[in-house]
């Protein structure tokens, strides 16, 4: 039986997370969640990985639902930090945000976000969205 591959993410605000997280069982995903409060967590976990597990994960995309506003290490913060490192496993960061500035819109998806969406984010948009970013190419 293969392992799901997690889905991080990364958000400060208690009841967007309980929201992000209700939406995505509803929609019947079953990959593990794990939640960080801001972006300096996320990157400390990840510079915790072994080498073996993130070259492991090669194959299965990690799904990373990134707020831009965080307190310490914002979204935008994240992107730059995953775009200069390597040895990470294979991360697909999709920014979710109250944000409906395009600024905000054009810089997450010029530092990386592979996918850009609106809080709050319903069941069918959760189950859409991991299956489009969880797919392995």
């Amino acid at each position: 039986m293969q392992e799901l591959p997690p889905i991080l993410v990364a958000e400060d605000d208690e009841d967007d997370f309980l929201f992000l997280r209700r939406a995505i069982r509803q929609a019947a995903i079953e990959n593990p969640i794990l939640r960080f409060r801001d972006g300096s967590e996320l990157v400390k976990f990840l510079e915790q990985m072994p080498v073996a597990e993130a070259s492991s994960s090669a194959n299965s995309p990690w799904l990373l639902l990134l707020d831009i506003m965080m307190p310490i290490m914002n979204g935008f913060e994240v992107l730059q930090w995953l775009g200069t490192h390597t040895g990470m496993p294979k991360v697909h960061p999709v920014m979710l945000s109250g944000s409906y500035r395009n600024e905000d819109i054009q810089r997450a998806l010029a530092l990386g976000a592979t996918d850009y969406l609106m809080k709050p984010i319903s069941p069918a948009v959760a189950a859409a969205l991991v299956s489009r970013q969880l797919t392995p190419a």
